[in-house]
């Protein structure tokens, strides 16, 4: 049971709350802090805006103007941060800048930058502590890329050093594609860095893991306390790319020990002393999982509002209760009361002509959302930006087990069928 801090002169500053997928943040911050709820972002453009009490206009990616920002609210209004907490990669440092400037609780800057906004010390950090990851090489250039192949091997994978939601990552299968490969991974760089406010641009070039299965586990971290939530089932689109389709709680292995034991060995690896970390995970049986990514974040892609709905569990409420320091809540891993899932509308390939309404709905559905507009060009799957909507599903009382694991992918191919016409 989390228990509510006393009434709050201050406001509760949600970074990244404002994005898509991520509102059940929101509901969590509302029911939880007793006072106003703020989020920072250039421009009141996202649909999310009007449900914050104050919107403070800056760029949440950017350290130094996010703080002058929220300096600049407080002359206007007269208003400080009680509480800052962070939902995305990208608003870690900003947090860190305002936490830190008016003293409130906030994750450590050693486990900020060992996360995964700096893969490269990320790795360093996991390998000097006896968790397996990729190998890697940094490149600079194409003559390095071509070192890195020669030096790892074939397959391997290229991909920006900060950038998440798979922007980015190819697999390489052969020399000739590395040249072609590096530039896309630096055309991505150069048309993303602005908007994300993007210092690091370097580029790694990576083991290729071939471990067939790919989970990821949602780690609560408190102090000393760190805490398994949720074991979640991956898909991912065809290579070259590495594009999240879909994701399904609880996962098949959410009972195995090892692959659990590990994404805390990790956390505990990088330092993570607060809140939520998104622990990626590839495996197979009759091998040693590999850690690929630790975030020290909350999931995206809709991934914990499937804990929620599978588990009665609110994710997002025990990352805020520990950036307000509040109690322990205890013991936070309830029995699964059904299988929650997500998973990407994906339009044909082509120019989008039409969007129209399905006309056959299965009951697992729960709601879908579609994004793409007309005249939108559909492309491959290759990362979060090439997403036409989602569909979400739950289907109450059924076992991880007994729901086949491609079904809610399958639900997605037939309802994006019956709403996207492509010419």
């Amino acid at each position: 049971m989390i228990r509510t801090p006393a009434r709050s002169d201050g406001y509760l500053l949600a970074i990244g709350a404002h994005m898509a997928l991520r509102e059940r943040a929101l509901v969590s911050a509302i029911r939880l802090f007793p006072g106003p709820i703020a989020t920072i972002f250039a421009a009141p453009g996202a649909r999310s805006a009007k449900f914050f009490d104050h919107i403070i206009t800056g760029d949440p990616f950017a350290p130094r103007a996010a703080l002058e920002a929220v300096q600049e609210f407080e002359r206007e209004s007269g208003l400080r941060p009680a509480a800052v907490v962070p939902f995305i990669d990208g608003g870690l440092w900003a947090g860190f800048a305002i936490a830190e400037h008016y003293g409130v609780p906030y994750l450590s800057r050693e486990a900020i930058e060992n996360s995964s906004i700096n893969k490269d010390r990320m790795k360093d950090v996991l390998r000097a502590a006896g968790v397996r990851t990729p190998r890697y090489v940094k490149v600079a250039d194409a003559a390095e890329v071509e070192a890195a192949v020669a030096e790892l091997g074939l397959p391997c994978v290229i991909k920006p050093a900060a950038f998440g939601g798979s922007l980015g990552v190819r697999l390489v299968s052969s020399t000739a594609e590395a040249q072609e490969a590096f530039q896309y991974v630096m055309e991505i760089i150069d048309r993303n860095a602005a908007t994300f406010s993007v210092v690091n641009r370097s580029v790694q070039v990576e083991e290729f893991c071939d471990l067939t299965e790919e989970v990821s586990v949602e780690v609560l971290n408190h102090g000393e306390r760190r805490e398994v939530l949720a074991v979640v089932d991956k898909a991912l689109g065809p290579h070259p790319h590495f594009a999240e389709i879909g994701h399904r709680v609880p996962s098949v292995h959410v009972d195995d020990t090892a692959l659990r034991d590990l994404a805390v060995r990790a956390c505990e690896a990088i330092g993570l002393d607060r809140g939520l970390a998104h622990v990626e995970i590839r495996r197979q049986d009759g091998h040693e999982p590999v850690v690929i990514e630790v975030g020290a974040r909350t999931a995206g892609g809709g991934i914990l509002d499937q804990v929620e709905r599978a588990t009665g569990l609110s994710p997002y409420a025990l990352h805020i209760a520990s950036y307000l320091d509040l109690p322990d809540p205890g013991p936070t891993s309830p029995e699964a009361r059904g299988v929650a899932a997500i998973a990407v509308l994906k339009a044909a390939n082509g120019t989008i002509t039409g969007i129209g309404a399905p006309t056959r709905v299965p009951e697992a559905v729960t709601g879908y959302e579609v994004s793409a507009t007309v005249g939108a060009v559909s492309e491959p799957p290759a990362n979060y930006l090439t997403r036409e909507g989602y569909v979400e599903c739950f289907w109450p009382g059924r076992k991880a087990q007994d729901v086949p694991p491609a079904e809610h992918l399958e639900i997605a191919d037939d309802l994006a069928a019956q709403i996207f016409r492509v010419g």
